[in-house]
């Protein structure tokens, strides 16, 4: 049994007067473990029990190491206590003042007036409402909760309050029993005309909230109690109670990755569609939660890496190896890729394509696509890798990387095609002819204007989550705006296989997709890798038609993982001259 455990059982004996049985708990319990009297609030609940026992020179020689370095305002107050028992007020009044605050019925001018402490004892009982960090001001904030769910050290927390609060406040939750223990989490706020309709307010105002808190400063959950939230305004600085307490052991547990991102996400992109604009939204994520929120997708991703089913289709033994493995990864619907596959299958290229189906309801409609195709000609390999849940897409092209044959890789959006057959001849036969370098193409939309010629960075000059700077990908010749190319996208992008798997493939801490080309190609840049985007080579690009997301997908993953590439690249990114600043 932990010492956090045998002090809150020895507390609930002394709340019961039962002093001398919690005494008795300790003292064995450090025996049994050959534990040492270094822990604090150990030696606080031993120091109140022995005093309560009238054993107070005994409880003064347990506590008395620990008045200089405690780490909690108890122990100079339970110092106080003993030393007004031992008749000692001088001393008392000094540990009552190193203990100011923990206790806001306390006369604090009779005490400096006449150099007493307070009229009568307190039971240790009576303060389980007070934290070590005093912090409540005002009337406490009328707060309902109508979900929280909690998966690795993430909760959230969704419901409606009678105040509207900001987008940013923070939330904390914090242990009264153990110093330094606490959980704290940033929120969104967006309407809820229901609330308001209840309540007799204006439709429009903010009083719905959700709450990404990460609780990874509490060690063992089960053994918490019920902790009070805090909730601190955005730009006010006085944090107030709520009306709410929170066991974490009695949080529903969310097993499955995908739907604790389906609520998380989900409610973030609520907040998008409630009016809010994206960068309030956001404020749902701090630094902190983001990259608790990566870590958790990643080891959702490593732990289904496996789940997968390979079906080639093609039953004609190949010729010769193919040069190239194209890499489709499918979210929705197959079809708006017929019109590349149609141009691979014409090119006389020995090619392999593979599709990394992300999409498993939809498998049976791509298997009769790309069935067709199966042995229209020699030497065009096609397979599928049918997902059993969303990876996404950095995942999915890892996978299909993982099992290609060719020499290059040539990561293809479904919604791309080329102009010529020999644009395709071209691509892979400079990505195999220069295969030290990442390779791409100028991209247009459908109806011929310039979509971009690569890409590069920009800070955003007025999307701030927190302190934290964002910095954006910005199309190149987009709008005729011309920078230097950093990166290209991932939609097209050709690359030696010995390259790729060196770079170590698209991050999977990519919370389902964007921002991993940059990702990779800016780790090339690290090492010196060109990219190449090839202006005599033309694809065009029907954005949006290759993908359907799920409503929590469409319009968050964005945003959270352009605050994770801040994170990780806002350093290099500092030190390059961006010369585009913009705001979304």
């Amino acid at each position: 049994m932990s010492s956090e455990a045998i002090f809150r059982k020895a507390k609930q004996l002394v709340d019961e007067d039962q002093f001398s049985e919690a005494m008795a708990m300790i003292d064995g319990w450090m025996g049994c473990t050959a534990q040492d009297t270094s822990d604090p609030m150990l030696a606080f609940i031993r120091a109140h029990a022995y005093r309560q026992s009238g054993r107070t020179e005994e409880a003064l020689a347990i506590l008395r190491p620990f008045r200089e370095q405690a780490t909690s305002p108890w122990i100079p107050f339970e110092l106080g206590l003993i030393h007004k028992a031992l008749g000692q007020p001088d001393e008392a009044y000094l540990c009552f003042r190193e203990a100011r605050g923990i206790q806001p019925t306390f006369t604090w001018a009779s005490i400096e007036a006449d150099r007493t402490t307070a009229e009568g004892d307190v039971p240790l009982g009576r303060l389980d409402a007070i934290t070590a960090q005093v912090c409540e001001t005002g009337a406490a904030v009328d707060v309902h909760l109508d979900r929280s769910l909690r998966c690795g050290s993430l909760l959230l927390l969704i419901g409606w309050c009678r105040e509207a609060f900001g987008s940013g406040s923070l939330f904390r939750l914090s242990d009264p029993l153990m110093p330094g223990a606490h959980a704290v989490g940033s929120a969104t706020f967006y309407h809820r005309p229901d609330v308001c309709q209840a309540l007799g307010l204006p439709e429009h105002q903010r009083h719905g909230f959700a709450a990404l808190i990460d609780c990874s400063g509490f060690r063992r959950w089960s053994e918490l109690g019920r902790l009070p939230l805090i909730v601190e305004p955005e730009g006010d600085g006085k944090a107030r109670a709520t009306s709410v307490e929170l066991c974490l052991a009695e949080v529903a547990e969310e097993t499955s990755a995908p739907r604790f991102f389906e609520a998380a996400l989900g409610v973030f992109r609520v907040s998008i569609d409630s009016g809010n604009r994206w960068p309030d939204s956001l404020r749902l994520f701090t630094p902190q939660t983001a990259v608790a929120a990566s870590g958790l997708f990643a080891g959702h991703v490593a732990a289904e890496r496996d789940d997968v089913e390979v079906h080639w289709l093609t039953r004609t033994p190949l010729d010769q190896p193919p040069v190239a493995s194209v890499i489709f990864v499918q979210l929705g619907s197959f079809l708006a890729a017929k019109p590349a596959i149609l141009q691979l299958a014409k090119s006389c290229l020995p090619l392999e394509l593979i599709v990394v189906n992300n999409s498993p309801e939809l498998f049976s409609e791509t298997f009769h696509i790309l069935d067709r195709f199966a042995d229209i000609r020699p030497n065009l390999r096609i397979g599928i890798l049918n997902r059993a849940t969303n990876l996404g897409f950095s995942a999915g092209c890892n996978l299909g990387a993982q099992h290609a044959s060719g020499e290059c890789l040539l990561f293809h959006n479904n919604d791309l095609f080329a102009d010529s057959v020999g644009d395709y001849q071209q691509l892979v036969g400079r990505a195999l002819g220069e295969p030290n370098a990442i390779h791409s193409a100028f991209q247009y939309f459908t109806d011929g204007t310039l979509m971009q010629e690569g890409l590069t960075a920009t800070r955003l000059t007025t999307a701030k989550a927190g302190a934290i700077p964002l910095f954006n990908g910005f199309s190149v010749g987009r709008n005729q705006t011309r920078a230097e190319v950093i990166a290209c996208s991932g939609s097209l992008m050709a690359i030696s296989a010995p390259l790729f798997h060196h770079l170590g493939g698209f991050s999977e801490e990519i919370v389902y997709a964007h921002f991993e080309d940059f990702d990779l190609c800016l780790r090339a840049r690290q090492e010196g890798i060109p990219v190449r985007v090839w202006d005599d080579i033309t694809f065009y690009h029907a954005e949006g038609t290759g993908s359907v997301a799920p409503y929590h997908l469409s319009g968050t993953t964005s945003h959270i993982n352009r605050l994770l590439f801040s994170l990780k690249w806002r350093r290099v990114l500092e030190g390059m001259e961006l010369p585009v600043e913009y705001s979304l």
